[in-house]
C-alpha cells in the first residue's frame, strides 16, 4: 500500500522530463509572443509598414517649445501626367505623401487614372529658408505594398511665389506639376498660438513634464500610435474604414485625436486625425443596409497614415462603416469635438482680454502717427498676393517716356495692339483722379477673340487700369485687373498684372512685371484656369512688349533720318 501512495505522489523520471519540455516549449511561445507585440507597436517607419508615419505624428509636434516658425510655405499639387500603370489593366490609384521636415501630409486618392488631377494645397510651417519639400507618388494596393511611381525633390529657397511647374520624376517615368508660394510671418508666435490645437497642446505637455508616468499603464493610443502618454482612450468602437475595399479594424477616440488601426494580412492602417482638422462630421451610407460616418477637412488638411477619399467641393474626407451602433458612434463623436472646440474658444478669451491692453496702445500709436505725418492711406487696386515674377529686364527708355509713348491719353499703343490681335469694339476712356487707390485710373473694353471650343467666337472683356508715377517721374506703377465676361467660369476669376519701371539713366530703366490669377469664387478648374489663364497672358505681354520695342525702333530712326534731312538741308544751304 504504501509503495502504491509513493508512486502516486512522486512522479517519475518520464513525467519530470515531460514537464520540463512542455515549460520550456510555454516559455518559447510566450517570449515570440512579447515579441511580435514589440514589433506590432513600433512607428510604422520600423515594421512592414506601407506608408511611415513619424514619431512626432500631429504636425504641431514639428516644432519646439524653444523654436519660432518665421516661414509658411503652401504647396500645390495640381496634376501629374504619365504615371506607370501598376496594375494589370494599365491603370493607377495613385496619391502623394509630401514631407517638408518631420511635417508630413497626404493628398487624396485619385482611382483608375494615369493622369490624375489633384487641385489639393497643403501648409508646412518652417523656422527658415532654404528648406527642401519631397513629394513622393505612390500606387494604392489593397493588400500588398503600395507600388512607388515617383519621386520629386522641390529646394525652396527664399520667399515668393513660383507658377504651376510641370516637374520630372527621378527614377522613374511621369511629371507632377506643383506649385509653390512661401511668405516670411511678422508676428511667427501670434500664429502659432492662433492654429487650433498648439498652444493648448504645448501646455499640457509642458505641465506634465515633471509628472510621473512610471505607473502609467500605455494603451493602444501610445502602442499602436506612437500618442504622449496624456492621451487617454474615452470611446472605442470595432468599424470598417471605406477605401479600395472596406478595411475593419478598430476607432479610438481621445480628447485630440480620432484614430483607426486595421490590419489585414500584412498590410496595416494606422490613421491619426487630429480634432483641429475636422471641419464636419455627418451621417452617411455605403450601401443600402450599412449606415456609415463621414470625416470632412478643412481644405488643406488631411489625416496622417492613408489616403484619404476627395470631396466634391475639394475637402477630403474619409468615411466610416460597419458600426455595431452609428448613432451611438456618431453622438460621441459629436461630443469629442464639441469639448474641444469649446476648449479653444475658452483659451482665446483668455488670450484676447490679455492683449487687449496691447492692441490699444498699438492703435494709439498709430493714431499719432497718422496725426503727425498727415499720410492718407489708399486701399490696393489688385492682389498682390497672387502674383508671380514674369518679366524682369531692362527696357529703352525711361519711366516718363514710356507712359508719354504707350500710356498717355494721346497714345494709340494699346489701341493698335488690340486691333493686331484682331480685337473689335475697343472703347477707352481717358485717365481721372482716384481718391481710393490714389494716382489714376480708366477703363478699357473690347472683344477678344477666343479659340476654345468652350467659348464663342468673341467674348467681351474688362480692364481696369490704375497708373502712378512718381514725383520726380522716376518710377511708374502700372496696374491692370481684367475679366472676361462670355467664358466659361468667367465670373469665378480675374488676372491681375503689376507694371513696375524704374528709371537707371537717360534711356533706360529697370521693368519687372509680374501676373496673378485671382479667384473671386471656388471651382473643381480652378487650379486649370490659374495656369491656362497664366500662360496666355504672359504670351500676351511678351507681344506687346515686343509691339513697344519695334516702336521706340521706329520713332529712333524717323528721328535719325529727321535729324540726318535737316543737317544734309543745311549743308546745301551753305553751299
Amino acid at each position: 500500500m504504501a509503495n502504491i501512495l509513493i508512486r502516486f505522489l512522486v512522479p517519475s523520471l518520464l513525467e519530470v522530463e515531460i514537464s520540463i519540455t512542455l515549460a520550456l516549449v510555454l516559455i518559447a511561445i510566450l517570449f515570440l509572443l512579447e515579441n511580435n507585440n514589440r514589433k506590432n507597436s513600433l512607428p510604422l517607419n520600423q515594421s512592414r509598414e506601407i506608408v511611415p508615419l513619424d514619431d512626432k505624428i500631429q504636425r504641431n509636434f514639428s516644432i519646439e517649445e524653444s523654436q519660432e516658425t518665421s516661414y509658411v510655405i503652401k504647396l500645390e499639387i495640381l496634376a501629374a501626367k504619365y504615371l506607370i500603370g501598376a496594375n494589370l489593366n494599365g491603370t493607377s490609384e495613385p496619391y502623394a505623401i509630401i514631407k517638408c521636415g518631420e511635417q508630413k501630409r497626404f493628398s487624396s486618392l485619385v482611382p483608375s487614372l494615369r493622369n490624375p488631377l489633384w487641385g489639393e494645397e497643403f501648409l508646412f510651417f518652417v523656422n527658415s529658408l532654404p528648406v527642401q519639400i519631397y513629394l513622393t507618388i505612390y500606387d494604392w494596393d489593397t493588400v500588398g505594398k503600395c507600388k512607388l511611381l515617383g519621386t520629386v525633390v522641390l529646394p525652396v529657397a527664399k520667399a515668393g511665389q513660383s507658377g504651376a511647374i510641370w516637374h520630372e520624376f527621378d527614377t522613374k517615368s511621369g511629371q507632377v506639376c506643383l506649385q509653390v508660394s512661401s511668405f516670411r510671418l511678422l508676428n511667427s508666435n501670434s500664429l502659432l498660438t492662433d492654429l487650433a490645437g498648439f498652444k493648448s497642446r504645448k501646455n499640457m505637455l509642458s505641465e506634465n513634464k515633471n509628472t510621473t508616468v512610471a505607473h502609467h499603464q500605455p494603451g493602444p493610443l501610445q502602442s499602436i500610435f506612437r500618442l504622449p502618454f496624456d492621451e487617454d482612450v474615452y470611446h472605442s468602437y470595432s468599424c470598417a474604414i471605406e477605401s479600395s475595399i472596406l478595411y475593419h479594424g478598430r476607432m479610438y477616440i481621445s480628447s485630440w485625436h480620432l484614430c483607426f488601426h486595421s490590419k489585414f494580412f500584412y498590410k496595416q492602417l494606422k490613421v491619426i486625425i487630429p480634432f483641429e482638422d475636422i471641419d464636419e462630421i455627418k451621417r452617411s451610407q455605403h450601401s443600402f443596409v450599412n449606415p456609415a460616418i463621414s470625416i470632412i477637412l478643412y481644405a488643406g488638411a488631411n489625416g496622417l497614415g492613408a489616403p484619404p477619399l476627395c470631396n466634391r467641393n475639394g475637402r477630403v474626407r474619409y468615411k466610416f462603416t460597419s458600426f455595431w451602433n452609428r448613432n451611438h458612434s456618431f453622438r460621441a463623436l459629436q461630443d469629442a469635438l464639441t469639448r474641444y472646440r469649446a476648449m479653444l474658444q475658452a483659451e482665446k478669451k483668455v488670450k484676447m482680454q490679455s492683449l487687449t491692453n496691447i492692441d490699444q496702445l498699438t492703435r494709439v500709436v498709430r493714431r499719432n502717427e497718422e496725426k503727425g505725418t498727415n499720410k492718407k492711406f489708399f486701399q490696393p487696386f489688385i492682389n498682390q498676393d497672387i502674383l508671380v515674377d514674369s518679366v524682369d529686364e531692362t527696357f529703352p527708355c525711361t519711366a516718363e517716356q514710356f507712359f508719354c509713348m504707350f500710356l498717355s491719353d494721346n497714345s494709340n499703343f494699346l489701341m493698335e495692339h488690340r486691333y493686331s490681335r484682331n480685337g473689335t469694339e475697343l472703347k477707352i476712356n481717358n485717365w481721372s483722379p482716384s481718391e481710393e487707390h490714389g494716382g489714376q485710373i480708366r477703363k478699357f473694353t473690347f472683344k477678344s477673340p477666343c479659340n476654345s471650343p468652350l467659348c464663342p467666337p468673341y467674348t467681351a472683356v474688362t480692364e481696369l487700369q490704375h497708373i502712378t508715377l512718381s514725383a520726380d517721374k522716376g518710377t511708374l506703377l502700372y496696374e491692370t485687373v481684367q475679366q472676361a465676361h462670355d467664358v466659361p467660369f468667367g465670373s469665378y476669376f480675374e488676372i491681375h498684372c503689376r507694371w513696375c519701371l524704374r528709371t537707371k539713366s537717360e534711356s533706360s530703366c529697370q521693368m519687372v512685371i509680374k501676373i496673378g490669377v485671382h479667384m473671386k469664387k471656388w471651382c473643381i478648374l480652378q487650379s486649370k484656369i490659374k495656369s491656362g489663364a497664366t500662360e496666355e497672358y504672359k504670351k500676351e505681354v511678351n507681344q506687346m512688349l515686343e509691339e513697344a520695342r519695334a516702336h521706340l525702333f521706329k520713332e529712333d530712326n524717323s528721328e535719325k533720318r529727321f535729324a540726318l534731312g535737316s543737317e544734309n538741308h543745311e549743308t546745301y544751304q551753305n553751299r
